[in-house]
C-alpha cells in the first residue's frame, strides 16, 4: 500500500516536470520569434515588440489604420525582422500646430459691464394752421433733449482696446420734448391782389434773373413775382411750365388742361372764385393759377415729408392730384415718379445752362 502511494507521487512529479520543461521550451521558442520594431507614426517614434511576420499583420495587430493620403515604408507585404523600421507619413502637406506661436499670439480678453448716460434727440413736429398765412412759421414749443442710461457688455483686449459691445438694457431718465412749430396754410390773397387784378404789372425786379427760354421777359418777371409771393422756387415753376406746355400759352391737353401750366378744367371754377382769374389761355391768368396750385401742393407735401422729398411729393401731387398720388403711390412706398424726376432734371439744366 505504501509502495503504491510512493509510486503515484513519483509519477505526478514526473508529469509536472515534463509540463514545465515543455512550457519553458515553448517560451524559449516564442522569445526567439519576438522582434523589436521601430515605428515612426507621423513623426512620433516608438519601439514596439511583435510576433507579426509581415508589415500588414503588424498594422492589423496594433489597429493602425492607413488612409488614402498616407504612405508606409516598407510596403505592407514586407516581412518583419528584428530591428525593422516602419515609417507612416502623409503624402500631403499638413497644417502644423505651433504651440509656442499660439501662446505668443494669445490675447486674453476682459469683459466689463458699463453704464452710459446718453442723449435722446428731440424731434420737430409741424402742425398746419389755416389761420396764419402761407410761409409763416411760429415755434409753439421749444424742443428739449431727453436722457437715458444704457447698460453695455464691453470686451477689451490686453491693450485695453474695445473689441465688442452689446446692449443689455436701456432705461429712460427723461423723455425728449418735441419742438412744435405751426405752419401757415392760409393763402394771403390780399397781398397778391394787384398781380391778380392787373396781371401785367411788375411788383419788383429785385433778385430777378432772366433766362434764355421761350417765355417773354415780362412774363418771366411776372412768374418771378408770383414765386416770391407764394414761397416757391422760381426755377422750379419755370421747369413745371416747360414740362407742361413747352412755354406754349395756347396749349390744350387731351385731358382738358389749358395753357402754360395746363390747368385742368375741373379746377377752373374754384380758381376763378379764389383768384379772380378768368381766361386760362391768358399767360398771366394761367401762371397765377399754376403758381397757386403748385404752392398749395408744396404746402401739402410739407405735412407729409421733409427735405428734398417735399419737392418730389409736391410735383407729383400737382401732376396727379394729391389724393390720387397719395393713395396710389406714396402710401404704397412710391415717392419718385417719372414726372417729378423730369421736372427736377429740367430745373437743374435751366440753372446750369441759363436756358432751355
Amino acid at each position: 500500500m505504501k509502495e503504491d502511494k510512493a509510486y503515484r507521487i513519483r509519477k505526478t512529479f514526473v508529469i509536472i516536470t515534463l509540463i514545465l520543461l515543455f512550457a519553458t521550451a515553448g517560451l524559449f521558442v516564442i522569445s526567439t520569434q519576438v522582434k523589436t520594431v521601430t515605428l515612426d507614426y507621423y513623426g512620433q517614434i516608438t519601439s514596439v515588440k511583435t510576433l507579426s511576420g509581415t508589415i500588414d499583420s503588424f498594422l492589423l495587430q496594433n489597429k493602425i489604420y492607413i488612409n488614402k493620403d498616407s504612405e508606409i515604408e516598407p510596403s505592407r507585404d514586407n516581412k518583419i525582422e528584428d530591428g525593422t523600421e516602419i515609417k507612416i507619413y502623409s503624402n500631403k502637406e499638413l497644417a502644423k500646430f505651433d504651440e509656442k506661436m499660439v501662446r505668443q499670439d494669445y490675447s486674453p480678453m476682459v469683459a466689463k459691464l458699463e453704464s452710459v448716460e446718453e442723449t435722446i434727440p428731440f424731434a420737430e413736429q409741424k402742425n398746419n394752421n389755416s389761420n396764419i398765412d402761407v410761409g409763416t412759421e411760429n415755434v409753439i414749443q421749444e424742443g428739449q433733449d431727453g436722457k437715458k442710461v444704457t447698460q453695455y457688455l464691453v470686451r477689451y483686449d490686453n491693450n485695453n482696446s474695445e473689441v465688442y459691445r452689446a446692449t443689455l438694457s436701456s432705461d429712460v431718465i427723461t423723455e425728449a420734448k418735441n419742438k412744435v412749430v405751426e405752419v401757415g396754410t392760409r393763402e394771403n390773397l390780399a397781398s397778391r391782389s394787384s398781380s391778380v387784378n392787373i396781371p401785367r404789372s411788375i411788383i419788383t425786379d429785385e433778385g430777378f434773373k432772366q433766362y434764355n427760354i421761350a417765355l417773354p421777359v415780362e412774363q418771366q418777371k411776372y412768374a418771378y413775382n408770383l414765386c416770391m409771393q407764394y414761397g416757391i422756387q422760381y426755377e422750379l415753376f419755370l421747369a413745371v411750365m416747360y414740362k407742361e406746355s413747352g412755354f406754349n400759352p395756347n396749349a390744350v391737353g387731351g385731358g382738358n388742361s389749358y395753357g402754360l401750366c395746363q390747368i385742368h378744367v375741373s379746377n377752373h371754377a374754384s380758381l376763378r372764385s379764389k383768384l379772380g382769374v378768368s381766361n386760362f389761355l391768358d399767360p398771366y391768368d394761367n401762371m397765377t393759377a399754376g403758381a397757386y396750385l403748385l404752392a398749395h401742393y408744396m404746402n401739402a407735401a410739407r405735412s407729409k415729408v421733409s427735405g428734398d422729398a417735399v419737392e418730389v411729393y409736391g410735383l407729383n401731387a400737382y401732376n396727379m392730384g394729391e389724393s390720387i398720388y397719395y393713395n396710389s403711390c406714396y402710401s404704397q412706398g412710391i415717392l419718385n415718379r417719372a414726372y417729378s424726376n423730369s421736372v427736377i432734371a429740367i430745373k437743374n439744366s435751366l440753372i446750369s445752362n441759363g436756358g432751355l
